[in-house]
C-alpha cells in the first residue's frame, strides 16, 4: 500500500499509468497527490522520480517550510544522489551523476535587481540536466526559454503535517 494517495482529475493517470504520461509530455493533466506525513511524501517524490528525466526543468513552488527541497532529496535519492542541501544561500547546486547531471536553485534570496541569468547561463548546456528551480516566480522573464519540457510541482504543508503535492507538465 502506498502511503499516499491519488486525488481528483489526475486518479486515472496515475492509478493506471504510474504517472507517466502526466510526466513525459503525453497529457497536461494535473496529478495531485496527499501524503499524510513526511515518510509519504517522500515515497510521492521517489515515484515521480521514476519518470523525471533530462532535459528537463522542474519549478517548485510553495511557502517557506512546505518542502521544496526535501522533496527534491527525496526524488534525487531515488535516482542515486544523496547529499541534497538546500541552495538557499550560494543560490546553486550541481549534483554529477555520470551520463547526467541535476541542478538545484533556490532563488528566494535572488535580488530584485539581479537578473539571475548567471545561475542558468544561455550557453551551458543542459541536455543531460534536470534543473530544479524553488521560488521560480522571483526569475526574471526568460530565464527558463532554453527548457521545452517543464514540469511544475506545487506543494501545499499544513499543521498537521500532510502534505499536497500537485505536479503538471508544462
Amino acid at each position: 500500500m502506498r502511503p499516499w494517495r491519488v486525488r481528483g482529475r489526475g486518479q486515472i493517470c496515475a492509478a493506471l499509468l504510474s504517472f507517466a504520461p502526466c510526466v513525459e509530455g503525453r497529457k497536461s493533466l494535473r496529478v495531485t497527490i496527499e501524503a499524510d506525513d513526511l515518510a509519504g511524501f517522500e515515497s510521492a517524490a521517489r515515484e515521480l522520480g521514476k519518470f523525471v528525466v533530462p532535459p528537463m526543468l522542474v519549478l517548485l513552488h510553495g511557502n517557506l517550510g512546505a518542502g521544496k527541497t526535501t522533496f527534491v532529496s527525496a526524488l534525487l535519492k531515488s535516482k542515486g544522489i544523496d547529499g541534497v542541501n538546500s541552495p538557499t544561500f550560494n543560490l546553486r547546486n550541481d549534483y554529477n551523476a555520470g551520463s547526467w547531471r541535476a541542478l538545484h536553485l533556490d532563488l528566494y534570496r535572488l535580488k530584485p535587481n539581479d537578473n539571475g541569468l548567471d545561475l542558468l547561463p544561455p550557453d551551458e548546456d543542459y541536455s543531460n540536466a534536470i534543473v530544479f528551480v524553488e521560488w521560480p516566480e522571483k526569475a526574471q522573464p526568460g530565464m527558463f526559454a532554453l527548457f521545452d519540457q517543464t514540469l511544475q510541482i506545487d506543494i501545499t504543508h499544513t499543521a498537521d503535517g500532510r502534505r499536497t503535492v500537485s505536479w503538471q507538465n508544462r
